[in-house]
């Protein structure tokens, strides 16, 4: 098959439907100016020398009433960092005017500096060049073929009938009269299919972007302009501008490495600060457990009493349990044990204790709403999280102000609680960073109440945000799910045999030893296992003499849970404390209606054994 010039068997009324659809979708004159709008770059001037052009700004050129509107769509480029597009006029040295529609696209260059690209199309000459592109086919066969984008056109099969020029790989012969769809990839043939036709269809213009493809493989990025060729009062044929964005898409997929590897290196960041936040607390109480317990070891050889030393061993580890739980809480991996409570009420409790430790010139307010709001909350968590907000609140007013609790719906399934302050407020460079652990503005404190605040709220299923202009106050607000009604417990079956035996399945040695010793010094009996799976073995031998079972929530093999249903199965309403020193996350939300409890480690000897009579008391006392 012999090739051929485009065009040559063409009619000049076909040439020149189809120049005047090329032309449509190409912009004739590209300048560059910088964030002053001082024109730097140039591609062609109408009458004027490059030396009178460059360096001046691009209203200098301008006419009025039209400059105004010009200097404000290059502002909103620069402000949007979008394209703008305006039309103005300019005067030529001649002094004749021209109108001239502009597209002003934003970049950077690689300095940082703001510039814009300048995309002019003269739309006073657009008559005049069509009838001298009437006159000259070679003219425009030899614009068409040095156009910088592909040209193709296609019939309603999405068969090429036409090509401007084909890539280096491809001859004219291969393209004409295949199918457009060898060419892209399958990923993006569908959405070239879909624009094509709805230009045969309603002679509608469009855009899609697509992989070039060949033999299996992708060759490059492309962005298609789509246009209808109209002959005889129909859409005969549709005009493919194709532009190569391969280096814009390999820019944009190198912005989101880098943007990821940032976000990487901020996460390592807050770990690290996280962790040495951790450490240094704990090494602290380290410290003093350490050395206490040294100083009673020589109290006790020295024939003294080691008590003032273990006491304060003992706060120690009461300190570092509390800071546990407030990690947990951040890493959103407390387990919250939530009753349908009215919020209106809790927070009206919490706010009579707080107004017996706030400073006096620190007026507290808060006015219950008219409606009673239902929420399913942990009440001695959320205390804690409403303590922990207007403590924030009366530290940033140390000259005294005035703190407010409201109360708001939003929308019919939440509420919200504003707690509004009118202290110093936040600056904006903190704002982002508030909740962060250990992240702090105050000469004292460790950083922890609004992270710990945060994670006790996300773990309600709610969020907790931040308000503040940096100057007159701040607010924080928690949105809570709203609850309709709560379920009764389901009833329990008071458990056969001799009330006295506990089963125990903990996988750390030194734990489930410590544990049994405190159940045999309060008079129970103990049967021990290593592990879930041991447990229901124990339990299908002796299933008839245990009374309770204590399962530590997370344990190889068989996790505490379902170690639990294995053994409900065999003694349906079996009553069971579960223990845990990370997250009780495996456990159901209504673990607690099937006659089980929750016990956070670390916990008290008396702790446990309170926990363990309260279960073991008749169903109707519980």
């Amino acid at each position: 098959m012999k090739g051929h010039s485009p065009g040559e068997h063409l009619d000049e009324a076909f040439q020149l439907a189809m120049l005047q659809a090329i032309t449509s979708g190409i912009e004739g004159y590209v300048s560059c100016i910088d964030r002053e709008r001082r024109i730097r770059y140039l591609n062609r001037t109408l009458t004027r020398d490059f030396s009178q052009i460059l360096g001046r700004k691009i209203e200098d050129f301008m006419t009025s009433p039209r400059r105004e509107a010009a200097i404000e769509g290059v502002e909103r480029a620069f402000a949007t960092q979008a394209p703008q597009q305006f039309e103005t006029t300019v005067t030529l040295a001649s002094g004749v005017i021209r109108h001239i529609a502009t597209c002003v696209i934003p970049f950077r260059v690689p300095s940082g500096a703001e510039a814009a690209l300048q995309i002019s199309t003269d739309v006073t000459e657009q008559r005049r060049l069509a009838e001298e592109l009437q006159q000259s086919v070679e003219f425009r066969r030899r614009v068409v073929e040095n156009l910088p984008d592909f040209v193709m056109m296609v019939d309603r099969e999405r068969r090429l009938v036409w090509v401007n020029r084909t890539a280096p790989q491809l001859t004219r012969e291969e393209v004409i009269g295949a199918k457009l769809d060898a060419f892209i990839s399958p990923e993006g043939l569908e959405d070239a299919a879909r624009v094509i036709a709805e230009a045969f269809d309603s002679a509608k213009s469009g855009q899609y972007d697509t992989c070039g493809y060949r033999d299996g493989q992708t060759t490059a990025w492309y962005s298609v302009r789509v246009a209808p060729v109209l002959g005889e009062g129909r859409v005969e044929h549709v005009l493919l501008i194709t532009t190569d964005i391969t280096e814009r898409k390999r820019a944009e997929q190198t912005l989101r490495e880098t943007s990821e590897q940032l976000h990487r290196a901020q996460r390592l960041e807050g770990l690290a600060q996280l962790a040495g936040g951790i450490a240094h607390d704990f090494n602290n109480l380290l410290q003093v457990i350490e050395g206490n317990l040294a100083f009673a070891k020589q109290s006790l050889n020295d024939g003294g009493s080691p008590r003032e030393e273990l006491e304060q061993a003992t706060r120690a580890t009461e300190r570092a349990a509390e800071l546990t739980s407030h990690l947990l809480a951040i890493g959103r991996r407390a387990r919250v044990d939530s009753k349908r409570v009215e919020l209106g009420e809790l927070i009206d409790n919490t706010v009579r204790l707080l107004r017996r430790t706030i400073p006096e010139n620190v007026v507290l307010r808060f006015d219950p709403a008219g409606v009673r709001y239902h929420v399913a909350l942990d009440a001695p968590q959320f205390e804690q999280v409403l303590t922990n907000l207007c403590v924030n609140a009366w530290d940033a007013m140390p000259r005294g102000g005035v703190l407010a609790i409201q109360l708001e719906p939003e929308g019919s399934s939440h509420v919200v609680v504003r707690v509004c302050d009118t202290g110093v407020g936040i600056a904006a460079e903190h704002l982002s960073r508030i909740f962060d652990p250990f992240f702090t503005t105050k000469s004292v404190g460790s950083g922890l109440g609004l992270a710990v605040a945060a994670g006790i709220v996300a773990a309600h299923g709610g969020v907790l945000t931040a308000e503040s202009d940096g100057k007159s106050g701040s607010i924080l607000k928690v949105k809570l799910p709203l609850v309709a009604s709560s379920e009764p417990p389901k009833p329990r079956v008071e458990p056969a045999g001799d009330a006295t035996v506990i089963l125990v399945a903990e996988d750390e040695d030194l734990v489930r030893a410590q544990v049994a010793r405190i159940l045999g010094r309060a008079g129970y009996t103990v049967l021990q296992a290593c592990n879930g799976v041991r447990a229901v073995e124990l339990y299908r031998a002796r299933g008839s003499e245990i009374a309770l079972v204590i399962l530590d929530v997370v344990m190889p093999e068989l996790d505490g849970w379902h170690a639990y249903l294995e053994m409900e199965k065999l003694q349906p309403g079996l009553r069971a404390l579960f223990t845990t020193g990370y997250a009780a996350n495996v456990l159901p939300e209504d673990f607690g209606a099937r006659g089980a409890r929750l016990l956070t480690k670390p916990y008290k000897p008396e702790r446990l054994v309170a926990q363990v009579r309260e279960l073991l008391q008749p169903v109707q006392q519980l």
